[in-house]
């Protein structure tokens, strides 16, 4: 009889999570000061998240509306 196999831990079966959350949380923590350092992005030039670009692009293609700058409004 063979001995029974332990139970995964929290961490190696939640390893990508573990990884990927704060990842992304700071990508756009990076973004957002990317976007608000004055000597890198003027005003004028300064666009939102990329993915609420694309969360608006997708909404104006479902509703059929006009595509229109991706500034902030």
């Amino acid at each position: 009889m063979k001995p029974p196999k332990p139970n995964p831990s929290f961490v190696s079966r939640n390893l990508v999570t573990i990884v990927m959350v704060p990842t992304i949380i700071a990508a756009h923590l990076g973004w957002n000061a990317m976007q608000n350092n004055r000597s890198l992005v003027q005003e004028h030039e300064q666009i939102d998240l990329p993915v609420v670009t694309f969360a608006k692009f997708v909404w104006r293609k479902i509703n059929g509306a006009e595509e229109t700058a991706t500034k902030k409004e």
